[in-house]
């Protein structure tokens, strides 16, 4: 009955550290970006935590990841006080064919806000969301 009870103890204590880790919010992650496409013509906010050429984004609004197979960005860097901005065009694409993607739009929309300056990002991104 000991045994019985150590068991269902270290099994409870066990569940406890690990569910909080499965409930987290990708929102309040360490350099999270939350950005938002419209994607057959309905609005999807995703958040995407990384910087990797096709980090997949965790969709806001369910238990879906969308996860990209190619793009075509402008991200826009202007700094406070009426500096240059600086302008970076991004496109990449994966080699093979994926089938059942869809194109999503990015309207122009700010990234980050700050004392440094403003970035934006637009364009167009094609990928898939899972589970497929």
């Amino acid at each position: 009955m000991t045994r019985r009870l150590l068991l269902t103890a270290a099994c409870l204590t066990a569940a406890a550290l690990l569910v909080p880790a499965a409930l987290a919010d990708p929102i309040n992650a360490k350099n999270a970006g939350q950005i938002t496409a419209m994607c057959n013509g309905e609005p999807v906010t995703v958040v995407v935590n990384g910087n990797g050429t096709f980090t997949p984004a965790h969709v806001i609004s369910s238990t879906s990841v969308f996860v990209p197979t190619a793009f075509d960005l402008t991200f826009t860097f202007t700094p406070s006080g009426g500096g240059v901005p600086m302008v970076n065009t991004s496109t990449a694409a994966k080699a093979a064919p994926i089938a059942n993607t869809v194109t999503c739009t990015i309207p122009l929309q700010t990234t980050f806000s700050g004392l440094q300056g403003t970035a934006t990002i637009e364009g167009t991104v094609t990928g898939f969301y899972t589970p497929r």
